[in-house]
């Protein structure tokens, strides 16, 4: 007879993440690279049936060019992500499961140079990049398949937002607002899958 869906295995794993992540378009507009870039993170899972939550930290970067006279060229942009997790089983075919996925969190920014010297008429000013935290979110799909023993190998895509505070310059005037933005990442995983009922 059929198992009841309290009697299916819950299981928990561990996975170690890589892939990338390409910026908005958008933010070259503020002198962001939107190319896209290396990424790596952790992810802890815990499932039951279909269903599966838990954490995921990612870490990726950019850099900003500053055209500023006398500074770096580019300053380098880190982005650092920690968010909760959501998925759902979607279908089952040749041993692969395909989930839909959700994710919301906070994402942290840091500048390196975060301090730059400017030169003006009346000296030399100090310019600082202040660390910067906002709410993110997105949804994406993922595929996982076994691998030998305990071992899984997943592959996901996922489309994040989030939004900034930003500045520029229109004729005289400097145009301050606030803005969305977003990024795409395709990510793989190695994860570690321990069972019990």
């Amino acid at each position: 007879a059929p198992q009841a869906a309290d009697a299916r295995p819950r299981w928990i794993s561990f996975g170690v993440l890589g892939g990338s992540t390409q910026p908005d378009a958008a933010l070259a507009d503020y002198q962001w690279s939107a190319t896209p870039e290396f990424g790596w993170g952790a992810q802890a899972l815990v499932g039951l049936g279909p269903l599966a939550g838990g954490v995921r930290g990612w870490r990726t970067g950019t850099d900003q060019a500053l055209g500023v006279s006398g500074a770096p060229a580019t300053t380098r942009v880190t982005e650092t992500s920690w968010e909760l997790v959501g998925r759902g089983r979607l279908a089952s075919f040749w041993g692969t499961e395909m989930f839909a996925s959700a994710s919301a969190g906070r994402l942290a920014l840091h500048f390196d140079p975060d301090r730059i010297q400017v030169a003006t008429s009346g000296g030399p000013v100090e310019v600082t990049f202040a660390p910067i935290a906002e709410w993110i979110g997105g949804g994406g799909m993922s595929f996982t398949r076994p691998l030998a023993a305990s071992w899984r190998l997943g592959l996901e895509f996922e489309r994040r937002f989030f939004s900034l505070d930003t500045a520029h310059r229109s004729g005289t005037a400097i145009v301050e607002s606030r803005e969305g933005f977003g990024d795409w990442s395709a990510r793989f995983e190695v994860a570690r899958v321990m069972e019990w009922r």
